[in-house]
């Protein structure tokens, strides 16, 4: 069944194809700029954010493949993909990288091959040594006269009996980068340390003879997600030690770079424990990944998130419309298209919470309308994508609401009240009970008999604190912003 393409996400992918996607001169330049040897600083640079993808890797992948893949993933603000590959450097093989790498290229994305050599990892002998270097020789020579933005990933997630053997490990990649070096002697490299890619590991390494001063290191973490149990990858709501756990990965690899001087990448994370379990709300999945792109935009660290089949319907060229927040939370991160918002607004942060968190959608393209009503049906939309629907139109939203009890579904296109939203996001937590004396606001007395219970629920949680200090105004309709507000308020203390 075909997915339909929200518009929140779509609107992104419009905005960053306007103002973010390189012109015909700025593609040009990027171009460029891959003809001459680039040094491992301003290769990590020129990373960002990127994604581990499949589109080389398994049939099913190359078989959905096109053009409208890079095209895609540049228009959503990725910056690099690392084409992951395990089959044989044979010709249809080679054909198809041919037209993947020139794809990325020509939309502006830079191309990583990475090689899966999972005989090797396997078995680390010399024969099963000698086929993947004859793998790697074959592929540099074939892009030998490539873009310069092309790199080459050795080998992906060093595990099983590599994972204790650091000694042989180096073997293999002074064999390895030799071997590239005798058709691409500058050409970008990239080595990985043992554990599963740990940056805990990087010391072990010892830098190949034949680097050339053209080596980065790919380490990665969280590669298969975080967990609500393992303790070296845990992440429940957040905690100073759920930080820390990441922290200190990011710092171990900055003093690798420091003590070496070579760069480093994180080839793969992932927001979400997807294949095991998927036991994470979008809203979890939308915390973790924007604390995890902060912090690893903070120390200057590039990345690639894992990965494309989780995140894109490439069937049907779409971006999956369930997990757009946490595409937004990763790629557009500190952006909203809004020109009516200041930053310095009182609401400016809830509404962008709401916003990628794929809640709220704008007014227009450009417009948010902060101060303007919200009609019924359409907190009702809200509400029910808060509830993990997604109606595809308000009359849908107004079945959802009178079949969950939220509403009569009475006047949907009347503007809600405050004590109104109050009534329905008290229903949404499941009608608490709750008594408080609202006698302290002068207004109190005007709050509907029906709407009492809910105030009182609302004040006492915090999550309404009044449009004064001594009042509740309940009657005025609800402003956007108020409703952003409010809703930002109850849902982080739910995730508290």
């Amino acid at each position: 069944m075909k997915r339909i393409f929200l518009p929140l996400f779509a609107l992104l992918c419009a905005l960053s194809l306007l103002t973010a996607s390189p012109s015909f001169a700025q593609a040009t330049t990027a171009l460029s700029l891959g003809s001459a040897p680039i040094d491992p600083w301003t290769y990590q640079s020129l990373l960002g954010k990127g994604m581990d993808v499949d589109w080389c890797k398994t049939a099913s992948g190359m078989a959905a493949y096109s053009e409208r893949s890079p095209k895609d993933f540049k228009a959503a603000g990725i910056s690099h993909v690392r084409l992951r590959v395990k089959e044989d450097a044979d010709e249809a093989l080679l054909k198809q990288l041919d037209q993947q790498i020139d794809d990325c290229l020509a939309n502006g994305l830079i191309p990583i091959i990475a090689y899966q050599a999972d005989a090797l990892k396997n078995d680390p002998s010399s024969k099963n040594l000698d086929r993947v270097t004859a793998w790697w020789k074959t592929v540099a020579q074939r892009y030998a006269d490539r873009s310069y933005l092309l790199s080459f990933d050795l080998i992906i997630e060093v595990t099983d009996a590599l994972n204790d053997q650091p000694d042989r490990l180096n073997e293999l990649y002074e064999q390895l980068v030799s071997a590239v070096r005798e058709s691409n002697p500058r050409r970008i490299v990239m080595i990985s340390p043992r554990l599963r890619s740990d940056a805990a590991c990087l010391k072990d390494l010892t830098i190949p003879s034949a680097a050339n001063g053209y080596l980065m290191a790919e380490w990665h973490f969280y590669a298969a997600g975080p967990s609500k149990e393992n303790p070296r990858k845990l992440w429940t709501t957040g905690t100073m030690q759920e930080q820390q756990l990441i922290l200190d990965k990011i710092n171990a690899a900055l003093q690798w770079q420091k003590d070496t001087g070579i760069p480093t990448w994180v080839g793969a994370w992932m927001p979400g424990n997807y294949n095991d379990g998927n036991t994470y709300t979008i809203s979890e999945q939308t915390v973790f990944a924007s604390y995890m792109t902060k912090a690893l935009t903070d120390a200057g660290i590039p990345f690639a998130v894992n990965a494309d089949t989780h995140f894109y319907d490439r069937e049907n060229a779409l971006w999956i419309p369930s997990m757009e927040p946490v595409l937004q939370a990763i790629y557009a991160q500190g952006t909203l298209p809004f020109t009516d918002l200041s930053e310095t607004a009182w609401y400016y942060p809830s509404v962008a919470y709401v916003y990628r968190n794929g809640l709220f959608s704008g007014t227009s393209d450009k417009t948010f309308s902060p101060s303007a009503a919200m009609t019924r049906e359409q907190l009702w939309m809200v509400l029910s994508r808060m509830a993990g629907q997604q109606p595809p139109s308000m009359a849908d939203a107004r079945v959802w609401a009178v079949e969950s009890g939220m509403s009569d579904g009475r006047n949907p296109t009347h503007a809600v009240t405050r004590e109104q939203f109050v009534t329905f996001l008290w229903r949404f937590a499941g009608s608490p009970a709750a008594k408080l004396d609202l006698s302290g606001y002068t207004d109190f007395e005007t709050v509907s008999s029906y709407a009492v219970p809910a105030m009182q629920w609302a004040v006492g949680q915090g999550i309404v604190s009044g449009t004064s200090a001594s009042a509740l105004t309940p009657q005025a309709q609800a402003s956007r912003a108020q409703i952003a507000v409010i809703l930002t308020r109850y849902l982080q203390n739910s995730e508290a």
